[in-house]
């Protein structure tokens, strides 16, 4: 070959590939970037945890009725008496609940509930009604005729004296058509977190303590575990979606490890009671937990040997004794070493609820319930961000990322984890959605140990449209089938719609 061939060769070859596109001959490479996003130390108000208010719905701000030191809450607690929501038979007063209900939601809050049968004595209806500054039975009146003989015509005494019989086979009957009806018409409503199962004793606490003078345990006054599981049972069958939590009882009764074993979530009455003598945080819940767990000196025919560690399926919910402006009314009992102790203890039993009854909160004991407010619940925290991707329109956009549940308990609803690419204009691009399940986020088991590690692999499409620019990566815990975000993270970088700002990234379109 001629040296003019070879350079003629030459010439043709350098044209072909010069006119064959770039990507043919070299592939872009993938690159990583990597980001740990600081965290804080604020208090969190987060759906379904924290502090209820009691019977109102925004006792810290009301105008009318405020309590300025009270905590900001994200669920509300209310409980009702049977015979307010069915004052005749068969006519219910689905207003009351549903209005209660309705206010706490504009106020972006869920509600608690409790159905109650027998009042404590004197005790006046509360809301407003024809029967208002009344005395309450608990049980409606026209239902208190058809058990009591000695009641005349349509009126009830209007004494306070009168004591349920939960062996009633017409008060059983009744009662079960009755919370079918809450059932159906309440089931399924989204805005109730959860029903406690007081259907028994008085205000729904499963003793008899404002009618008797002693012993007031159910079981010292006759009641069998087959007289009384009946009771969680009803209330399981009319509300089957919803989380159940049962009181903690007592030792002369059962039904704690009945309901516990079948998925039902505790609760106790009277934290912090420190009393002289006897109380219940060195007295009565030591003893019936132990009796609960199958370890105690009297038989239990429905020991749960799983207890302690039922929290990690379902929720525990505490109210204290008194109020917290009591307490420091008798600086002796309730020091604040002995409020730290309450609020540890319920801790330790990984709480996600406390009712303080909406009332103040003394300055001494500000700082206790602050760190308290700090890990209550759940709270979640993202630690690593690892992103892989060759950053290119169009192309894989892979996210791993770390997290950890610093709190004490997981969350038992589902809020899965979005993520989301954001241009300098604050124009949303695109959304990568995952199959998470948060719930599984548990804690450390104890307050002292390390939180584990929770880690998500993800890997997304990049946009086809995507134009040359910086962008933002945000991530957010959501509500269910929404870009809601509703979860605040103890992380940096929250926005104002809760959504969380993690790295900026540089983009390039294909063009």
């Amino acid at each position: 070959m001629t040296p003019q061939s070879i350079t003629l060769l030459a010439k043709i070859c350098l044209l072909s590939f010069s006119a064959l596109p770039f990507t043919n001959i070299a592939t872009a490479k993938e690159i990583t970037i990597k980001t740990t996003p600081a965290t804080i130390e604020d208090i969190l108000v987060n759906p379904d945890i924290g502090i209820t208010d009691h019977h109102s719905f925004d006792i810290k701000n009301d105008p009318w009725w405020n309590q300025p030191t009270h905590p900001e809450t994200s669920v509300v607690y209310f409980r009702w008496y049977w015979e307010e929501l069915e004052p005749q038979q068969g006519q219910y007063n689905f207003k009351l609940i549903d209005d209660t209900i309705n206010q706490a939601a504009a106020l972006g809050k869920k509600t608690v509930i409790r159905f109650m049968t027998m009042a404590g004595k004197n005790e006046v209806h509360y809301n407003p009604s024809p029967n208002a500054g009344k005395k309450i039975l608990g049980i409606p009146c026209w239902l208190k005729t058809q058990i009591d003989d000695n009641t005349i015509g349509e009126i009830c005494a209007d004494d306070n004296s009168y004591v349920v019989d939960y062996k009633s086979t017409i008060l059983k009957k009744n009662l079960q058509r009755f919370l079918m009806a809450m059932g159906k018409r309440y089931n399924n409503n989204p805005n109730i977190l959860r029903l406690d199962v007081g259907l028994v004793g008085s205000w729904g606490e499963w003793n008899l303590a404002t009618h008797k003078e002693y012993r007031t345990t159910l079981g010292y006054h006759g009641y069998t575990d087959k007289d009384l599981r009946v009771y969680p049972k009803m209330l399981a069958k009319a509300f089957p979606n919803k989380t159940l939590t049962m009181i903690i009882g007592s030792v002369d009764e059962n039904i704690l490890g009945y309901t516990t074993k079948r998925n039902y979530g505790w609760r106790a009455d009277c934290l912090g009671d420190w009393e002289p003598n006897w109380n219940h945080m060195e007295n009565s819940y030591p003893e019936t937990i132990t009796h609960t767990l199958g370890l105690g000196n009297t038989l239990n025919t429905y020991p749960d040997k799983k207890l302690l560690s039922r929290w990690k399926k379902a929720p525990v919910d505490f109210e204290i004794c008194y109020t917290m402006e009591e307490w420091a009314t008798r600086p002796n009992i309730y020091t604040e070493e002995r409020v730290k102790q309450t609020f540890d203890g319920a801790l330790a039993m990984h709480t996600s609820l406390l009712n303080l009854k909406s009332g103040k909160i003394p300055e001494k004991y500000q700082p206790l319930l602050n760190d308290f407010l700090k890990k209550v619940g759940y709270r979640l925290e993202l630690n690593t961000v690892k992103i892989t991707s060759d950053f290119k329109a169009g192309s894989s956009f892979s996210i791993n990322s770390t997290w950890t549940n610093t709190g004490v308990a997981p969350s038992y609803n589902n809020y899965p984890v979005v993520w989301r690419l954001r241009d300098h204009n604050n124009n949303v691009i695109a959304h990568f959605e995952t199959n998470n399940d948060i719930r599984r986020w548990l804690p450390a088991s104890n307050l002292d140990d390390i939180s584990p590690t929770y880690k998500l692999k993800n890997t997304f499409t990049l946009p086809n449209n995507i134009t040359n620019g910086n962008y933002f990566l945000d991530v957010a815990l959501v509500t269910p089938n929404t870009h809601e975000a509703v979860i605040k993270l103890g992380i940096e970088g929250m926005k104002e719609d809760k959504w969380h700002q993690i790295k900026s990234i540089y983009l390039e379109s294909n063009h």
